[in-house]
């Protein structure tokens, strides 16, 4: 994840113990403040714990996510530990048995393709000797398969079972304004932020995942895009002004595909080929360029950043909830999966 040290951060985090929602300031936030009990005192003066949470709103926000991760995981390990143990007392046998049943013998060994392609690409890094380097490849695939097979397993058990997470995640409420690019129904339950960089190689990565959550989720997902062009990177504050240029002739999403399938050619004058083989019309598209019609757009977009604490990217919000970096398609599966239970009724356990 790409980072740019000149965003600052004037997020505020919600006051209370972890796991309450954090949000943006409420208006008239001194004379709440006014109401709130002091944590310190010094000089005859007082500090409250909302000058507290923002003066540490970053690191809070950080550790409330880091905590909300750690017991939400601990929530499914005991979870699937006591389902293990119920399946195995109904059958009379050893949890390590069920264990072995269900994911052991379940696994399989790695196909012969799999063993030879790792033998060849990561050869420089293996022993020397041939039958340790082949062991050490299969001895990684068993583990990886089994690995694999013990999560599907978890997600199936989880699911049959009706697990239901209740505790609240931290959430940031920006909301989005009409200038925004966005593609999915404005009624989906789930809306997915994304804050990128065109010239970004770890934004241009995690495209194959967001495509994949569109195929998979469909209209239950609205994607919508923020402009945060780095200060390291040359052209791409020019690439982000471009796609929302294109915007205006109806093709913000052909231009942003584009851009991030041919990074390498991110200039001015490979952005001008784009808009004509995209079919813009030249003198409209140029136009735009020129008067920088985009650009107080833009700056608003890489501002509403730095009020997030976002420093880097890409960066996601799913409904508020932050994800940081290129993470694979099941990073954002666990978090949308779960903000989709959320809104479902709870249903009885099987």
């Amino acid at each position: 994840m790409r980072r740019n040290p000149m965003l600052t951060l004037t997020f505020l985090l919600s006051a209370g113990a972890a796991g309450a929602q954090t949000v943006l300031p409420v208006a008239n936030a001194s004379a709440t403040a006014v109401q709130e009990p002091a944590v310190a005192t010094f000089a005859g003066q007082a500090i409250t714990a909302s000058e507290l949470e923002a003066e540490g709103a970053s690191r809070l926000l950080k550790v409330r996510n880091e905590e909300f991760k750690i017991k939400a995981e601990l929530a499914r390990e005991l979870a699937f530990r006591r389902l293990q143990e119920r399946a195995a007392r109904a059958l009379g046998i050893e949890r390590a048995e069920l264990f072995r049943r269900n994911v052991t013998a379940m696994a399989g060994e790695p196909a012969k393709e799999e063993v030879e392609d790792l033998l060849k690409r990561y050869r420089a890094q293996l022993p020397p000797d041939e039958a340790q380097a082949r062991q050490q490849v299969v001895q990684y695939l068993r583990e990886q398969r089994t690995r694999a097979q013990e999560q599907g397993w978890r997600r199936a058990m989880l699911a049959d079972a009706r697990f239901r997470l209740l505790i609240a995640p931290p959430r940031a409420d920006i909301g989005t304004d009409d200038r925004d690019p966005s593609r999915g129904p404005a009624e989906a339950p789930v809306t997915v932020v994304e804050f990128s960089d065109y010239q970004c190689p770890f934004c241009g990565r995690v495209q194959s995942s967001l495509h994949q959550l569109k195929q998979t989720y469909g209209s239950k997902l609205r994607f919508v895009f923020k402009q945060l062009p780095l200060e390291m990177h040359q052209h791409a504050r020019f690439a982000a002004e471009a796609a929302l240029c294109a915007g205006q002739q109806g093709k913000y999403w052909e231009m942003h595909d584009w851009l991030f399938a041919n990074q390498q050619k991110i200039a001015p004058e490979g952005i001008r080929a784009a808009a004509v083989e995209l079919k813009l019309a030249p003198a409209a598209f140029a136009a735009c360029l020129e008067k920088k019609t985009f650009a107080r757009k833009v700056e608003d977009d890489v501002r509403l950043a730095g009020s997030l604490g976002i420093t880097g990217t890409p960066a996601f919000l799913v409904n508020g909830r932050f994800i940081e970096g290129a993470q694979p398609y099941e990073a954002f599966q666990e978090v949308i999966d779960d903000e989709l239970a959320r809104k479902a009724p709870a249903e009885p356990a099987r």
